[in-house]
């Protein structure tokens, strides 16, 4: 006798419906058909079906409640339904990504098409799951839901690798249970809820890695629920929320904003002040991208945040930051003439009375295409950091370390160590370490010093505007002077 590969029950009173189970029975499913629910139900309980092909008015036992029944059972939770009815007919137990809806009257080969289709993903899966060793496919063939579905069923350890559009992720298991996810920078639910709308790509799950510690708890059935949820009021709000390319702009200052915000809504302006793409925003958030997009959209609603006009960006704002002849100047002076072609990448100093005036300096640099800010101005949001705070591209060759230091006596001692390879040093804000710091680098470190003004505004520094581009560009062409006329500094 052959063996048949999965169980098929189809319950209608319909002759159309009814005559399907020949065409599914010759493609070596074993087909059992009904008239009623009550006789689907008895059937699946006996022994589950993969798939249950259905009329939405059912006889005795209502389709509603013979897809409650059967999901709440742990043996028949995984059975996969197609419904048939009339348009605009909508049923509750629905599940996105798993049944499908036909609209009568319908065509029977597309039916046919799409349950054969179904039937040989959910197989492949099966065979995926029963393969101890590493193994990998494309997820338009097996999606990422079934893939972990199946995982978690075989309770299986590993590490599930994804590749999409050049970006790469990855999904830690422990016991069939999801684990972690990461995706770039980001961790955790918000990492695994991106992965979760990935439908094309490649797989490849390898059952000897072990990953970091877990970080997301929520049973994997819950996990996916919630992603897709969030994903299906994404699409239906899309008109509603900010665009991913739009650019935002803070209107009050940081020091009037509400007190008693929200730790999700302190993060989000907290972001504002570096960032101005949402898109940027939504990457570097800890939060899921549909939480963002909902507190980004109160904050305009309330005046504090306002989108940035489309066409504000003229053909003057989109020249480049520094001229071709400052970028040879400067990679000639630093040794580097010879490979005009390769990236170099030199240092410029900050050197900020506090943290507000380095803030103010941030403030100028928001929403420049060529500034990409560094975690560690995040992660130390009150004080003045030591180390790399961003970075300003310059072309495709050529880059400028952001580089703080702080001012303060006690740091003093550190300054001499970072006076190589720089382009020069601002000195931003006012105060004897301010000045200090300034005099050291301009004659123990022999680079150009700009002051600039901070917080409070200081005579004889230059002042910089919030995304002042021309402000920016006047301040590397001074920092570029002395590479392109070398001179003695005093």
């Amino acid at each position: 006798m052959t063996e048949r590969r999965s169980r098929i029950i189809i319950a209608s009173d319909h002759h159309d419906l009814a005559a399907l189970a020949e065409p599914l029975g010759s493609d070596g499913f074993e087909v059992l058909s009904c008239q009623d629910g009550a006789r689907a139900l008895e059937l699946a309980l006996a022994r589950p079906p993969v798939l249950i092909l259905l009329e939405t008015n059912l006889a005795l036992l209502p389709a509603e409640r013979l897809v409650q029944i059967l999901r709440a059972n742990p043996r028949t939770e995984r059975v996969a339904f197609c419904f048939v009815g009339r348009e605009g007919e909508e049923v509750d137990g629905f599940a996105r990504r798993r049944d499908q809806f036909f609209i009568r009257p319908f065509n029977p080969e597309q039916i046919l098409g799409d349950i054969l289709g179904y039937l040989h993903r959910i197989e492949r899966t099966r065979q995926v799951s029963r393969q101890d060793r590493e193994v990998e496919g494309a997820l338009e063939q097996i999606s990422l839901v079934d893939l972990l579905q199946i995982f978690s069923l075989n309770r299986k350890d590993g590490l599930l690798t994804l590749h999409c559009d050049g970006q790469t992720g990855f999904i830690s298991l422990l016991g069939g249970l999801v684990a972690n996810a990461r995706l770039g920078q980001m961790e955790g639910e918000k990492a695994f809820f991106r992965l979760l709308g990935w439908t094309r790509g490649s797989f490849r799950f390898d059952p000897e890695t072990r990953e970091s510690e877990p970080r997301i708890s929520l049973p994997t059935d819950h996990l996916i629920m919630e992603g897709l949820r969030q994903q299906d009021e994404l699409a239906a709000r899309a008109e509603m929320l900010p665009k991913p390319e739009s650019e935002l702009v803070l209107r009050v200052p940081r020091e009037h904003l509400p007190e008693g915000l929200r730790p999700a809504t302190h993060e989000i302006l907290l972001l504002l002040q570096y960032y101005r793409r949402v898109r940027d925003i939504l990457d570097h958030s800890t939060r899921p991208d549909l939480e963002v997009l909902q507190i980004l959209q109160v904050l305009i609603d309330k005046g504090l945040v306002e989108q940035a006009d489309e066409d504000g960006t003229g053909e003057q704002d989109r020249e480049e930051l520094l001229g071709l002849d400052d970028v040879i100047a400067i990679k000639e002076a630093f040794g580097e003439g010879d490979n005009l072609f390769e990236t170099a990448t030199v240092k410029l100093v900050l050197l900020p009375g506090s943290r507000q005036d380095l803030d103010t300096l941030v403030a100028a640099l928001q929403g420049l295409a060529e500034f990409a800010p560094d975690p560690l101005l995040l992660r130390q949001p009150e004080r003045v950091p030591l180390g790399d705070i961003g970075s300003l591209r310059i072309g495709d060759s050529f880059a400028i370390r952001l580089f703080c230091l702080p001012t303060d006596s006690q740091s003093a001692p550190l300054w001499r160590s970072f006076c190589r390879r720089q382009l020069g040093a601002l000195a931003i804000g006012s105060g004897d370490g301010v000045d200090a710091a300034a005099e050291f680098f301009r004659l123990q470190g022999r680079t150009p010093v700009i002051p600039l003004a901070g917080a409070d505004r200081k005579p004889g520094s230059l002042a910089l505007q919030t995304g002042d581009r021309q402000g920016l560009k006047q301040m590397l062409a001074a920092l570029a002077e002395p590479y392109r006329r070398p001179v003695v500094l005093d």
